[in-house]
């Protein structure tokens, strides 16, 4: 069995993300050099389950401490399925929430030593000092010193009006960074970003600067893996540090911004490139304690944020002379091309307030404005590619700059396309591939030499910008962005973007909202409260372009987020009959969509004791497909079809329709009308 570099020799990684001295650890070897051999458990310093032999398990085994090289994922070719969240490295099949929480490190693992960046050291052990001064009412300057070098940053916080005067709020207040606006009633803080802890241009600055770290080498911490080290050591200041070594934290002396917050109840949210940053966060922020980020809010964050680099349906796609098929076949290279993709035509319907929230659910809840929003008459969901045979839908969109009439010989107007639109300059999908060359400081050094195996699909294509890299995606990686937002799991998270934004793939977002919905289900079970930690796991799409803009993004997710600081989101009944939580798990597109099911399709594991997600929506799209395309045969399309699909205003289902999917997410067998 080959060797990890001596620098990765040096690494610790387990649930505290401990390193030794960097400094003194010499890099004479580049690349990691491990093969697809499994080795025999978890990450080295890890304890815990290792799940269950599983001798049926199809996916790559590998070492997880001896990680192959992206080389050698390059040379084994498309790998189109979404990698498995409930298998691990060596095979074995995770059957317990024990088994997950062993899993989770080595996902943690993966996801820095491939895409983020080594996390540097917070323990006092490693060599990190932490000092700070308080200043004001609950402001804070913290010092950082390792090996002489020292570090020093302000955080300034504002505590919630009247609480200044009431010491008995001390150590329980939240602390949200970037939050403002109805429903939140804790505290707020500022964070600088890009050339705080470090700079997205190249990764380099404070953070690596401070442990001696080139940050040109493939294991030094990327833009935003730095901003997680800072977060970690934020949420120590707060929970405190004993400075007089004597076993224990004094209240008044020994925790930072004057002892008033609580280190349970931290949040953080960013839009656009900095819910990039907010999402790793999340994902990897974690105190000397072990106190992670309570709630996460990512707004309009698409690639390297949410969205799902193996998830293309808004593309649209026509293959074999005019029929769909999978254009990312598991194991095989796919039939794509650029001049396949026409975009994909959702059909949005107008959300009034007092209709249901999940029409034909025992729950009575209606939409309704969340407390400090606007009006639910504002917002719009997303149905199904096919919606003229099933469902009503708007044909004229409030938003005309995304929409266009599509196609033209029928008289469906304006079904939102942001896919090449003839309205819109930025039309593209954004993904991995491109991003990580626009702003390279996002991902780490060794992130760039996985292999785009679709160059020249061009998925993010701009108009005007003919010369830039015709882009495809990276399914050479062995792993997705649900990875990364599985690591925020149980904890908070939500997503939010808005419909007519360009370039962030909004449907593969609600792709990995499913995804990482099995988790939060996974702990549930394990308490014998099947549905107890979901609404900790959110998602609102609104109708607009960058974040949304209607006046709902921040009191949505203030109100998501002081409900779960409160505990009120860990009763599923109380939960759903809330208008403002059970909006947060609206079924904003539809599973049910034709040219969509192949996304899911590839997602061929799920949680234990369930079907796998791709069984689960199969069920609900192959019984209905199948009439469609019975009815299809007798009446056979038009000889000419502007458009992918060649929409039948006369066709009316005989076969199975199935309830919306509801709170409860995706169900293991669908529920008929």
């Amino acid at each position: 069995m080959k060797r990890l570099s001596k620098m990765v020799d040096c690494l610790l990684i387990a649930s505290a993300l401990t390193l030794t001295l960097m400094t003194a650890c010499t890099i004479d070897e580049a690349e990691p050099s491990g093969d697809l051999v499994p080795g025999p458990g978890l990450p080295a310093g890890s304890g815990g389950s290792y799940g269950v032999p599983d001798p049926s398990y199809t996916g790559r085994r590998f070492d997880i401490n001896n990680l192959p090289s992206p080389a050698t994922w390059n040379a084994l070719g498309h790998q189109h399925a979404f990698p498995d969240l409930f298998h691990f490295a060596n095979g074995n099949r995770v059957a317990t929430v024990a088994d997950w929480e062993a899993r989770r490190k080595e996902i943690s693992k993966i996801v820095q030593y491939y895409e983020y960046g080594i996390m540097p050291p917070i323990q006092e052990a490693d060599g990190v000092h932490i000092t700070w001064v308080d200043e004001g009412v609950a402001n804070s300057i913290i010092t950082v010193e390792y090996e002489g070098r020292e570090w020093t940053f302000t955080v300034n916080t504002t505590l919630p009006a009247g609480a200044a005067d009431d010491d008995s709020k001390k150590g329980t207040i939240p602390l949200y960074f970037g939050s403002s606006g109805a429903n939140w009633d804790g505290g707020t803080a500022t964070w600088t970003f890009s050339g705080g802890a470090a700079n997205e241009g190249d990764g380099s600055g404070n953070v690596p600067t401070l442990f001696g770290i080139d940050h040109t080498q493939p294991d030094a911490p990327s833009a935003n893996m730095s901003y997680a080290w800072q977060m970690s050591i934020i949420l120590s200041v707060i929970e405190g540090i004993d400075l007089d070594g004597n076993g224990q934290i004094d209240p008044d002396t020994e925790k930072g911004f004057r002892g008033w917050y609580d280190p349970k109840k931290v949040g953080i949210t960013g839009y656009s490139r900095n819910g990039k940053a907010a999402m790793v966060i999340g994902a990897f922020a974690e105190s000397r304690q072990g106190n992670r980020v309570g709630h996460t809010g990512i707004g309009s964050a698409g690639a390297g944020g949410p969205a799902l680099e193996r998830f293309i349906s808004m593309a649209g796609y026509r293959l074999n002379g005019g029929a769909y098929a999978d254009p990312l076949p598991i194991g095989q290279p796919g039939l794509m091309e650029y001049g396949d993709m026409y975009g994909k035509p959702y059909y949005p319907k107008q959300i009034v307030d007092g209709q249901p929230i999940f029409p034909g659910s025992t729950t009575a809840t209606a939409w309704a404005a969340t407390p400090g929003g606007t009006a639910d008459n504002a917002r719009y969901q997303l149905v199904r590619g096919w919606a003229p045979y099933f469902e009503d839908f708007i044909k004229s969109p409030t938003n005309a700059q995304t929409s266009g009439d599509f196609p033209p010989s029928t008289n469906m107007t304006t079904p939102l396309i942001t896919y090449q639109s003839p309205h819109s300059t930025w039309s593209g999908v954004q993904n991995l591939s491109e991003g990580r060359n626009e702003v390279p400081g996002w991902f780490s050094v060794r992130f760039r030499e996985f292999a785009d195996l679709h160059y020249g699909l061009d998925l993010d294509h701009v108009r005007g910008q003919e010369g830039r890299g015709k882009y495809g995606l990276l399914c050479t990686i062995p792993f997705d962005q649900h990875f990364l937002a599985a690591l925020i799991a149980p904890n908070g998270v939500i997503f939010q973007d808005g419909y007519t934004q360009g370039r962030n793939n909004q449907e593969s977002q609600f792709g990995n909202w499913l995804a990482i919905d099995e988790i939060y289900k996974l702990y549930g079970e394990a308490e014998g409260n099947d549905y107890k930690y979901v609404f900790r796991n959110g998602i609102v799409m609104t109708w607009g372009d960058h974040g949304g803009n209607t006046g709902n993004e921040a009191a949505d997710r203030n109100y998501h987020a002081s409900k779960i600081f409160d505990g009120s989101t860990d009763d599923a009944t109380t939960s759903a009959a809330d208008a403002q939580l059970a909006k947060m798990r609206s079924p904003w597109f539809s599973i049910d969509d034709p040219i969509g099911r192949f996304d899911y399709y590839r997602m061929t594991w799920g949680r234990p004791g369930h079907p796998t997600i791709a069984a689960r929506v199969q069920a609900r799209v192959e019984p209905t497909l199948a009439d469609y395309n019975a009815w299809m045969a007798l009446n056979p399309p038009a000889p000419a079809v502007d458009g992918p699909i060649d929409i039948k205003m006369n066709y009316t289902p005989t076969g199975p329709k199935y309830k919306a999917m509801d709170w409860r997410g995706l169900t293991d067998a669908p529920e008929e009308l």
